[in-house]
């Protein structure tokens, strides 16, 4: 865990989510007692908190996670004009039930002193990425459309929100972008990080593109392909051709991790673009999954670059 991100922790501990702003004592070795101000009300909060920080995004319950930082996503301009860089953060809390509130925090450093604000974006957006233009925050996300059901936002928009003289954001009117395709992943050489919860070796690489329907790209040892379409009606969800792939041999352990990559492949169902990270999902009777990839180079423009 970076120190930012325990700061940013330490913040939403505090009760920061709830507030407008607030103020934390930090040290360069660290996070010290501090006070946090929420719409008027201060409370002091004790250095042992920090226990709990670290704890915060570790798995809660049956093994899901409650709140974390979206992955990929950190923003550093000059909003207030000061000369020195703010970082923005965004940030996702699951309180209970189906829904998941995402959050831009505003963190800006100042001498021994951080001071935090956020900002509500949604419930059950994607979060994908964004740029800060001297005074605004441009957000790029997928957010419910008017006929997308709760499970399945559909509807491409960026959103801005523009710093004003008095240290509040005043959002700007929503432009929307068109609807969610699995065109979106194209342009992009996807590399595989996460394989149904576990880690993957950078070496050999596992990687996919898209393009004109059609899948491709290496599975660790051969070179695989399938076809992939959107599913009408129902953003983010896709069918699958069957997959096929080279015949090669390779070391065991590569052989074993391209055999379950291939599997969980021909199976998913949907995907997803969250900052920046593109998650395919799986089912298969009784057992589901999810493929997780970062973005590798570039192969032409498009709406997420």
């Amino acid at each position: 865990m970076t120190s930012v991100e325990k700061i940013l922790y330490f913040l939403l501990l505090a009760g920061v989510f709830a507030s407008s702003y607030a103020a934390v004592a930090v040290s360069a070795n660290g996070i010290k007692e501090g006070e946090t101000e929420a719409k008027g009300v201060s409370s002091t909060v004790p250095a042992s908190s920090l226990v709990a920080a670290e704890l915060l995004d570790e798995p809660a319950g049956a093994g899901r996670k409650t709140r974390g930082l979206i992955n990929g996503f950190e923003l550093l301009g000059d909003l207030d004009g000061d000369g020195k860089d703010e970082i923005v953060l965004a940030f996702w809390d699951a309180p209970g039930g189906s829904v998941v509130f995402n959050y831009l925090v505003i963190l800006d450093l100042e001498k021994d002193k951080i001071f935090s604000q956020s900002i509500f974006v949604g419930d059950r957006v994607q979060v994908l990425g964004g740029e800060i233009y001297g005074n605004k925050i441009v957000v790029d996300l997928v957010e419910h459309g008017a006929t997308d059901p709760v499970c399945c936002p559909a509807q491409k928009a960026t959103r801005t929100w523009v710093y004003e003289n008095d240290g509040s954001f005043k959002e700007m009117p929503v432009k929307l972008k068109g609807r969610l395709s699995v065109e979106d992943i194209g342009g992009t050489e996807w590399i595989l990080t996460m394989l149904n919860g576990e880690a993957v070796p950078e070496d050999p690489r596992i990687s996919l593109t898209y393009e004109d329907d059609q899948v491709k790209g290496n599975a660790g040892c051969n070179s695989y392909f399938s076809h992939m379409k959107d599913l009408e009606g129902a953003g983010g969800r896709v069918k699958l051709g069957p997959v096929g792939s080279t015949r090669k041999a390779c070391p065991d352990d590569v052989m074993h991790r391209e055999s379950s990559y291939l599997q969980s492949l021909g199976n998913t169902t949907s995907f997803s673009l969250v900052g920046r990270q593109l998650v395919l999902s799986w089912n298969s009777a009784d057992r589901s999954g999810a493929l997780i990839f970062i973005p590798g180079k570039k192969i032409e423009k498009h709406f997420l670059q």
